[in-house]
């Protein structure tokens, strides 16, 4: 391997093309080894600046574990030398890492029991949200799953993305879709445990109306599944417990479901054959690489108890 001893992180860090290179040759050896990654979004704290330095990291959260990736920059310009055993230690560490995490994951026995399988979300969403993955990731398979079992034809999607992924990102509105094999979209669901009031109502409504005028489709309903506390003060409220009440926001209506009611509801719905494969692609999700060690060990608990 040829390094280029000129390159100095410390000032002129993007002389490299960071983000190239990582979302090339490093996240493929990363995915190669099963080693736990992200998307580059990591590397946004880093964007527009010149090198990383002291200046740098005071303005990065935490402050501290910036200052360190300061120091280790300067530790190996100071003596180019030391990058070989600064590299082999790092991917010494990352495979240990990758062999830990490994060690959380669990083999479950098939369930189809729609009180058991309840439970199970139920502990997941409230305890590791995972900053909103959980019940995106929950809320995509109940559909995906309830949908193949029941043979309609319609196309669940969202299942790959991560709650930070903005519809803008995505190209499509809300968390989940439920589409046609075409790609027409029938229905639109927000998934969150999160307030979802005003401000995000506004940020919804722009990508929609934008979506809609580059595709010429007329979406106007949107599904909130969320938690009580989630909803909007200004929501008309009902009187029911599953349907929380709704919102309407200039032409678009948005309706507030509740997320547990919702699940308890959808599990029972569901044929045993979708219980069960719902159940086996959760312990997958959670048994992947990027699955956040909280979840594991959440997981793992629960099968302990």
């Amino acid at each position: 391997m040829k390094l280029d001893d000129t390159f100095r992180a410390s000032t002129r860090l993007y002389d490299c093309n960071p983000r190239a290179i990582y979302e090339g040759p490093i996240k493929e050896f990363l995915i190669e080894h099963e080693i736990p990654h992200r998307k580059s979004g990591p590397l946004n704290v880093a964007k527009a600046t010149v090198g990383l330095d002291i200046t740098w990291a005071t303005q990065r959260r935490p402050s501290a574990v910036a200052k360190e990736v300061v120091h280790l920059v300067n530790y190996i310009e100071e003596d180019n030398t030391r990058i070989n055993s600064v590299a082999i230690s790092l991917l010494r560490r990352l495979i240990n890492e990758s062999k830990r995490m490994e060690s959380i994951n669990i083999d479950i026995e098939p369930s189809f029991d729609p009180v058991f399988l309840n439970k199970l979300c139920f502990e997941l969403i409230t305890k590791v949200p995972d900053s909103g993955n959980t019940p995106q990731k929950i809320s995509a398979l109940l559909l995906k799953n309830y949908h193949i079992a029941m043979n309609t034809g319609i196309i669940v999607t969202g299942e790959e993305d991560r709650a930070s992924v903005t519809s803008t990102t995505s190209k499509k509105p809300g968390d989940v879709n439920e589409e046609a094999p075409d790609g027409t979209i029938y229905k639109v669901y927000e998934i969150t445990v999160k307030t979802f009031d005003l401000a995000r109502i506004r940020d919804s409504y722009d990508c929609i109306h934008i979506y809609n005028e580059n595709t010429e489709n007329d979406i106007l309903e949107i599904i909130v599944i969320c938690r009580p506390e989630d909803c909007p003060t200004e929501m008309y409220k009902s009187n029911l417990h599953l349907f929380m009440g709704h919102f309407k926001y200039q032409d678009i209506v948005y309706y507030y479901w509740n997320i547990y009611e919702w699940m308890a509801d959808t599990l029972q719905r569901m044929i045993p054959q979708a219980r069960a494969s719902f159940y086996k692609d959760l312990n997958t999700y959670i048994s992947h690489i990027n699955t956040a060690e909280s979840v594991k060990l959440k997981w793992q608990a629960l099968h302990n108890n």
